[in-house]
């Protein structure tokens, strides 16, 4: 769904932070990753406990080289942005993405260039769309 595969299990808080971790910068090695969350205070131990987690659950894929481990992401980082804001979307403003817009833009402080840049992208998406809906594969 939205580009995370079916046997990708929910994610709690602190494996998706291991994981955002890991987009930074992968394929990583359990070190790396814990050098990007310098600061959280977690043991090693605690690091390996969410990488093996992530791996069962499908979030990431797991090679050997020389003696140690290296992480990948098996999905984008765009993908699993795509499958939060829609579960979102669908949640909390079932579906109707117009209000959910309506809802961000009134409350997030956004400049006039911030929504400019917003426009742009509604108007290319629209304009795609209607190249779409105009191709004929029988022509």
């Amino acid at each position: 769904m939205y580009g995370i595969p079916e046997r990708c299990k929910p994610l709690s808080s602190a494996e998706e932070q291991v994981l955002l971790a890991l987009w930074e910068k992968a394929p990583a090695t359990r070190r790396e990753v814990g050098q990007r969350l310098a600061g959280k205070g977690w043991a090693d131990g605690t690091l390996l406990t969410f990488l093996g987690r992530l791996e069962a659950k499908g979030w990431v894929k797991v090679t050997r080289e020389a003696n140690r481990n290296v992480y990948t992401p098996a999905v984008t980082r765009r993908a699993y942005g795509v499958y939060c804001m829609r579960e979102r979307l669908d949640t909390l403003f079932g579906g109707d993405l117009a209000a959910a817009v309506r809802a961000l833009v009134s409350e997030s402080g956004a400049g006039p260039s911030q929504l400019d840049q917003a426009e742009a992208v509604l108007e290319e998406m629209k304009a795609r769309a209607e190249e779409y809906d105009s191709y004929d594969a029988f022509f």
